[in-house]
């Protein structure tokens, strides 16, 4: 084997070990629930958001109720009693950052994560 060749490989074999790392860092998942507000206040958390059966609870305020379920790392509103039912037609969340909001009922469930993290800059 040629030095050149040599060279080649063991350059090829670090970009592909750090290629992997990059991917496989991006899907790696911290721990992720979903905070529940009502009102613009924190109403409950659930933490458990990857838990394999399906669990549902209702949230029930002087606006009106919510019924939500979550399995498998995702949260979803199945039934609500307001006139547009957007919060219901918005599918399942799962991703850290998004929203589910029923606007009349004052309701928004939000996806958070660990996995971010912190950057070491102060500016």
């Amino acid at each position: 084997m040629s030095k050149n060749l040599k060279w080649a490989v063991i350059f090829l074999a670090a970009m592909l070990l750090s290629l992997g790392v990059i991917i496989f860092g991006q899907f790696s998942h911290g721990t992720v629930s979903a905070e529940i507000y009502v009102d613009g206040k924190l109403y409950s958390v659930v933490n458990d958001l990857d838990r394999q059966e399906m669990r549902t609870f209702t949230v029930q305020t002087e606006y009106g109720s919510n019924t939500v379920c979550y399995k498998a790392g995702k949260i979803w509103v199945s039934e609500a009693d307001c006139e547009n039912h957007t919060c219901e037609k918005y599918g399942k969340a799962s991703l850290a950052g998004e929203t589910i909001v029923c606007a009349p009922h004052r309701l928004v469930i939000r996806i958070v994560s660990t996995s971010y993290k912190k950057a070491d800059v102060t500016v």
